[in-house]
């Protein structure tokens, strides 16, 4: 958990390269569920080696070395921003989503982009143009391809894959605490206003937060 994450950070336990190198490992090794769109590797690790370089002076921050995924409808500063459509495709941000510019100013790692409905318009993830998620669980004794929920699927199921630690999504009519539900995961809506909406690619703008996706409660109310 990022809870935990953090406590063997402090304790020196592991470092931040290690984790985020595991968690890449994890992207690798379970390619075919198609949950991340790009995966930031090299950015991954720069950012983790300065969160150990934090941790050993003793100047760790909130979520320093915490590896993360981000739903693709916050744009990225410098880091191609797709919303899961093809009218997007080749489009990169030159400023960085308010929620995502937090999490960075407070250490997280960023692993890479997740997978969504396109422009956040469904509740499946299969809507997206670069094909669809499949949800890392299947029924008990079988090998059937579920939906991890939508529309944001490729974050949820990045979470229960053991891909990240925790992730953001997005939630209008659901598309947060949904995938949350099939995916086993805690996801969270909060009250409207509490996590800003700039740099989010609008679905309907008085509807829209931005929410923590992670495996425990109190992971949430990290992440928050």
């Amino acid at each position: 958990t990022l809870a935990t994450a953090r406590e063997g950070l402090a304790a020196r336990a592991f470092s931040a390269r290690e984790l985020a190198e595991a968690h890449l490992r994890a992207i690798e090794a379970h390619a075919d569920l198609n949950v991340f769109l790009l995966v930031t590797a090299d950015q991954a690790l720069a950012m983790a080696e300065a969160a150990d370089r934090r941790i050993a002076a003793g100047e760790a921050l909130a979520l320093d070395g915490l590896p993360l995924a981000i739903k693709d409808l916050f744009c990225t500063r410098g880091i191609a921003t797709t919303a899961g459509s093809r009218i997007l495709e080749g489009f990169v941000p030159p400023y960085e989503s308010t929620v995502t510019a937090q999490l960075w100013r407070t250490g997280a790692v960023l692993l890479g982009k997740t997978n969504m409905d396109e422009f956040a318009m469904g509740s499946s993830t299969t809507s997206s143009a670069f094909g669809p998620t499949v949800n890392p669980w299947s029924p008990p004794g079988g090998n059937a391809r579920l939906v991890p929920g939508g529309s944001s699927g490729g974050s949820a199921a990045a979470v229960a894959a053991r891909m990240a630690l925790g992730a953001t999504g997005t939630d209008t009519g659901g598309s947060i605490r949904q995938p949350a539900a099939f995916c086993g995961v805690v996801g969270m809506k909060p009250t409207y206003g509490r996590c800003s909406r700039f740099g989010i690619v609008a679905f309907a703008s008085s509807l829209d937060q931005a929410g923590p996706m992670t495996r425990s409660v109190r992971d949430a109310a990290l992440l928050l």
